[in-house]
């Protein structure tokens, strides 16, 4: 074959080798350059994150195995301060050792306690000044900017160090930066930096959902990790040094809804007591700014409310009908924890208006002589229109007050005063129909009987039961099963549960780990996920919805319900507690959770069970207990049929 080429085409060749090469070449010393600045802001801060070591305490916390190696701390002052996250010390080691820059280890101690952001203030005895870091202010961060976390956990001498980026700013409802960085209890109490060595942030886990020293510990080598920033802490530094811990502001107020994107921040309820009532907040006022600031939804709301803490002065701005009104509170640490008023009815679920269904025994309603089949019209006044009407006007009573009651039987229309209780703890006994209407079954019914609840992201194994005379036009009990890990026999567990489901009107739903071995605090998200399945095909309430538990699957539940309350009205655990490090949240006027607890009374372990059921209750949890037979780890006919009566009562008023 004959072959010809241009001059032209074979400068054109050359020309193009040459750019090529000159390209790669330049591209090569691109890399480099970013390679040898990763170095040096790594250097640049390393003699500024110190190793630390603990000694002893608790060999557990919870379920997991407490971690006792080194881990790391930020110095913040030149005369030893340093910042560390709390996960370091939850197991509340006897002494703590800090290596120096000189090689030389120190003792340190625990200074005070940042409770919202999860920090510790260490002091360390050092003769020498330590290495301060420039910080790097909030204001001058940008989302996607190179983030470098650094921690000592390995070495003393070397840090150890892992690239990522900023990946968001306002994070965990504006306390913190996060970062995709891999981010472990390896570099917990580390350094998040920026590409010139500042620091960014104190590295430690947080949770938007949990509270507590582990809480997002869990979410290690998922992309995501926090960061608190360091210009934040700074101005409370000399609170904090005096041996003073930081909480949480907290100012007293339920909003209405669930969706915190959607609805706008309007107020459901008023604690007693609190900053908000003290301030004059009232039930249906709608919040339109915060420190100057508008706010649209509730999101926004928190965002600027959640990070300030307990002693700062919050300005509000709220719609009062057609009014604007200013007010001012300064916020606290500690609410009076809030008991839900009992008025001592349940309302028929189909009826116009607010029908008694029944009069619970020995309730303020029974007291002032109401009946099954009176309707209640007003209260104080205001029109009761519905059950969930009555139930918001009842919840921002205190627990003793009188309230004035309009009630009609028959023709008649009747007056009472009433003075309310707290929430009862026994279980009821049969109760009457909750529905009263027939209702036809549609032309093309939903699938009833077992059902696969399958989540394409997640392993989890999970099943449902629908009762066969299931229909769209009623909301259903329902009824999640949080299974112990292992084989779960499903034939089994719907043979046990199905008679006592059917006759209740209530749904089953079981859900098991992952793993065979354990469930992880992660999975608290699976469980919410198959509820939300489910209740995108069925009809659910929410206010007659419960978890059931047995050992770690009850410890499970208790962590389900803790950080779903919109979703969750029940838990109920066989001989399980509480994990330790885990937080049960204060009690909600508008999101209500009962306990259930069964255990044997007089097993070893019934003392701390019953001193955890005593601390839930003095949280003003509705807490009932039923005692077991020795060694029960099983529930009873007789355990499912109390409980599916105490779950279709906790719609009461």
């Amino acid at each position: 074959m004959n072959k010809k080429f241009s001059l032209a085409s074979l400068l054109l060749a050359v020309g193009l080798c040459a750019s090529l090469s000159t390209f790669a070449y330049a591209a090569d010393d691109l890399n480099t350059l970013e390679q040898k600045a990763l170095r040096d802001a790594v250097e640049a801060v390393a003699p500024s994150v110190l190793q630390i070591e603990t000694v002893g305490g608790l060999e557990k916390v919870g379920d997991q195995l407490a971690g006792g190696g080194p881990c790391s701390g930020l110095v913040i002052t030149e005369d030893g301060y340093l910042l560390s996250s709390s996960y370091n010390f939850v197991h509340e080691p006897t002494s703590i050792l800090a290596s120096l820059p000189s090689g030389k280890r120190t003792a340190a101690k625990i200074v005070a306690r940042d409770h919202s952001r999860n920090l510790v203030l260490l002091k360390v005895n050092a003769e020498e000044p330590l290495p301060v870091p420039t910080f790097v202010p909030r204001d001058e961060l940008r989302v996607g900017q190179w983030a470098i976390a650094v921690g000592k956990s390995f070495s003393s001498t070397q840090p150890n160090a892992s690239i990522g980026v900023v990946s968001a700013m306002n994070r965990v409802w504006g306390k913190a930066i996060q970062s995709d960085a891999k981010i472990s209890p390896n570099n917990y109490g580390g350094a998040l930096i920026d590409i010139q060595g500042r620091v960014i942030g104190v590295i430690t886990s947080l949770s938007p959902q949990a509270t507590g020293p582990q809480a997002g510990a869990d979410w290690y080598d998922s992309g995501i990790g926090f960061a608190v920033p360091v210009s934040e802490i700074m101005p409370r530094l000399e609170k904090l040094q005096k041996g003073e811990d930081l909480r949480q502001g907290l100012l007293g107020i339920s909003l209405k809804g669930n969706d915190v994107m959607a609805d706008v921040p309007a107020i459901g309820a008023v604690r007693y007591n609190s900053p908000a009532q003290e301030a004059g907040i009232e039930a249906g006022d709608i919040i339109t700014a915060i420190q100057g600031k508008a706010v649209v939804n509730q999101a926004q709301l928190k965002h600027l409310l959640e990070p300030m803490y307990a002693g700062d002065v919050v300005a509000l701005t709220l719609k009062r009908g057609e009014e604007t009104v200013d007010v001012k509170a300064t916020l606290i640490d500690v609410l009076i924890p809030y008991a839900h008023p009992f008025l001592g009815i349940l309302p028929i679920r189909d009826a116009e208006g607010v029908v008694v269904r029944d009069v619970l025994a020995d309730s303020p309603a029974a007291k002032a002589g109401l009946a099954a089949g009176d309707v209640i019209v007003k209260v104080n006044d205001k029109p009761a229109t519905s059950a969930d009407e009555l139930r918001t006007q009842i919840s921002t009573q205190e627990p003793d007050a009188s309230i004035k009651l309009v009630y009609r039987r028959g023709e008649e229309e009747k007056e009472a005063e009433i003075t309310l209780a707290t929430l009862p703890t026994a279980v009821p006994g049969d109760l009457p129909a909750a529905w009263t209407k027939e209702l036809e079954q549609p032309a093309q019914p939903p699938k009833t009987g077992e059902i696969e609840v399958r989540l394409a992201e997640e392993p989890n194994a999970a099943f449902a039961w629908v009762p066969d005379d299931y229909n769209a036009d009623r909301d259903y009990n329902l009824v999640v099963l949080v299974q112990e890990p292992g084989e779960v026999d499903k034939q089994a567990t719907i043979d046990d549960w199905k008679e006592v489901c059917q006759k209740s009107g209530t749904i089953l739903l079981s859900v098991s780990p992952a793993s065979k071995d354990r469930w992880t605090p992660s999975e608290t998200g699976v469980v919410r996920k198959c509820i939300e399945q489910l209740a995108g095909k069925y009809s659910i309430a929410p206010l007659r919805t419960t978890l059931v538990g047995s050992k770690s699957g009850g410890a499970m539940a208790y962590m389900v319900a803790f950080e779903n309350r919109e979703a969750i009205a029940g838990v109920v655990t066989l001989t399980a507690p509480v994990p330790r490090g885990v937080q049960p949240p204060d009690n909600d006027p508008l999101h209500r959770l009962a306990i259930f607890t069964l255990y044997d009374d007089k097993a070893p372990h019934a003392a701390q069970l019953g001193k955890l059921d005593a601390a839930l209750a003095k949280m003003k949890f509705p807490v009932t207990h039923r005692g077991t037979a020795s060694g029960a780890e099983k529930l009873t006919a007789d355990d499912r049929e109390a409980i599916l009566r105490w779950l279709d009562s906790l719609d009461r008023i």
